[in-house]
């Protein structure tokens, strides 16, 4: 069986390097053109079953990626962005100009502190795990490709998981970028990363 992991499509806060986190921003017009570039890319691929984060950016790219085919989609929660509490809607600049602590979440992960709401590194990575076991592995030998529309911060936690890395190379490389498909074989309960972030258009300059 076939796992493809599915970053969402771009939005105007992921333009802006705005913290996105649980805010339910809707993709913009480029990311939907990626969306339907990732869809043309994996237009060979048989998916049996496929599952969302119910924010809307998620949704909307499993809805472009799947279109036209008879694949059921479902959302699930414990696939949802990280949640940056406060810190939401925050640029990246601002955050980076007043030394906030909170950027040790991306920059150094073994040292941040929970701090204005925001979940933690192991809190998204027991979100993923439960959702592995409870959705993708018991289904091992009923399906031969899933697809799950998510984040990037969860994606890596999938990741962090399945490598059984130390929190401090959550952030391993490489970046999980809007729209890439990260690509995980699984077999006799053993799981092989094919491909991390493959995409399948142009990045622009």
């Amino acid at each position: 069986m076939n796992l493809y992991l599915i970053r969402h499509g771009e939005t105007d806060w992921n333009k802006a390097r705005r913290i996105q986190g649980s805010s339910d921003i809707p993709l913009n017009e480029y990311g939907r053109e990626l969306a339907f570039s990732t869809r043309e890319g994996l237009s060979g691929i048989p998916f049996d079953i496929a599952y969302t984060s119910p924010l809307k950016r998620a949704r909307e790219t499993g809805e472009i990626v799947l279109g036209g085919r008879n694949v059921p989609l479902f959302e699930d929660e414990r696939i949802a962005e990280a949640d940056f509490g406060s810190y939401e809607g925050r640029l990246e600049a601002e955050l980076i100009e007043e030394k906030d602590p909170v950027l040790r979440f991306f920059d150094c992960p073994e040292k941040f502190v929970k701090t204005g709401g925001c979940e933690d590194h192991r809190e998204v990575m027991e979100r993923a795990e439960e959702f592995l076991k409870d959705r993708i592995f018991p289904h091992e030998k009923e399906y031969q490709n899933i697809a799950v529309f998510s984040h990037g911060a969860l994606i890596h936690g999938i990741l962090t998981y399945i490598y059984q890395r130390e929190i401090r190379d959550f952030w391993h490389a490489p970046k999980q970028l809007n729209c890439g498909v990260t690509i995980i074989e699984i077999a006799n309960n053993k799981y092989h990363v094919i491909e991390e972030s493959k995409i399948f258009y142009s990045v622009e300059e």
